[in-house]
């Protein structure tokens, strides 16, 4: 579901509509993550993982981030959307795919 919210977003940032789906996007990736986000501290809890302190310390600066762009966007950031695609590109997807990976494999 990320990934395809993400694409669609991608896809107004390039051709100059994210304005359009900008505000949407900020409140479907800030609901994403806090439920993925919480599933997945109470799975690594679950089963005991050391990682879960790594995780969760990670998780709040994550939604940090993104909690400060969408105040920013509301409060007039015109490079809003462009942040946001290069957050979801270098944050939140090497995230999911990297962290999360490595930390259900430990």
């Amino acid at each position: 579901m990320i990934f395809d919210a993400a694409n669609v977003f991608v896809e107004a940032v390039k051709s100059g509509k994210e304005d359009a789906i900008l505000d949407q996007a900020f409140e479907l990736l800030i609901n994403y993550t806090n439920t993925h986000f919480t599933d997945e501290e109470a799975y690594y809890e679950s089963i005991g993982s050391s990682l879960l302190a790594t995780q969760k310390v990670e998780h709040e600066h994550l939604l940090g981030e993104l909690r400060e762009m969408w105040y920013e966007k509301r409060h007039g950031s015109e490079d809003a959307g462009t942040d946001l695609d290069h957050w979801m590109e270098r944050r939140l997807v090497p995230h999911i795919i990297e962290e999360d990976t490595r930390a259900q494999k430990a």
